[in-house]
């Protein structure tokens, strides 16, 4: 392996299964509008875009439409404790080091704030496992997946021989293709099976221990490669 290969890696439902404190904080923010909100089984489900469109979709059974007061009251209430409710996946660690003692050379994209990718990844010890950590900015300018990708790339000194995005949903696989990135669909994630392979998922990994296999295997073939 040479540093010239390249994984970028989603967060949320990939490397870190935050579901508890984004429902806790969502729970709050949509109770506080007034709202008898009990999340469900297809809350999780919705995990994945940017917040502003899964609380628009959450507050619309509730025919209202304060969608950005709402995420403002959910960052808030992430930000003092949502954030701190997350864990590793079982077995993504042992990936990364793998990962890392091939020379691979990671990152995260995500579309969790800048800000609370980074406190999460440092409070559970995976901060420094990753090159750079590219997630969203205020203005919303990289909200869309594709294009936070695109500028991860873009940030790299040299174009790498190959490009893998793993992550559990729609828009990684869309963004990863958007960009000839090879996309491997992780299905421990918030995802499915025909959500992922409907969406472009070159390969589907059962566990993070699967990982390894399944991008070593891809190398030879890998048609996918970022263009610059």
């Amino acid at each position: 392996m040479t540093d010239s290969n390249v994984i970028i890696f989603d967060m949320d439902g990939t490397v870190l299964d935050s579901a508890p404190g984004i429902l806790e904080s969502l729970t709050y923010a949509i109770r506080q509008l007034g709202h008898d909100f009990i999340p469900g089984a297809e809350t999780q489900k919705l995990f994945g875009p940017p917040m502003n469109q899964i609380v628009a979709k959450l507050l619309a059974p509730f025919a209202d439409d304060r969608v950005d007061e709402c995420v403002h009251l959910y960052r808030s209430h992430y930000r003092e404790h949502g954030l701190y409710k997350s864990l590793p996946y079982a077995g993504i660690s042992n990936a990364l080091r793998y990962f890392s003692d091939r020379n691979y050379s990671l990152f995260i994209a995500t579309s969790k704030r800048q800000e609370f990718a980074e406190k999460m990844l440092t409070y559970n010890g995976l901060f420094d496992a990753f090159q750079s950590i590219c997630g969203t900015s205020p203005d919303g300018k990289l909200d869309d997946k594709a294009d936070l990708v695109k500028t991860l790339l873009a940030s790299l000194a040299k174009p790498p021989s190959s490009v893998f995005m793993i992550g559990d949903k729609r828009d990684d696989m869309q963004a990863a293709q958007r960009n000839a990135v090879i996309p491997v669909g992780a299905l421990w994630g918030y995802g499915a099976v025909d959500e992922l392979k409907n969406s472009g998922a070159l390969a589907l990994a059962d566990t993070p221990w699967a990982l390894p296999s399944i991008v070593d295997g891809l190398l030879p073939a890998a048609g996918y490669s970022a263009r610059h």
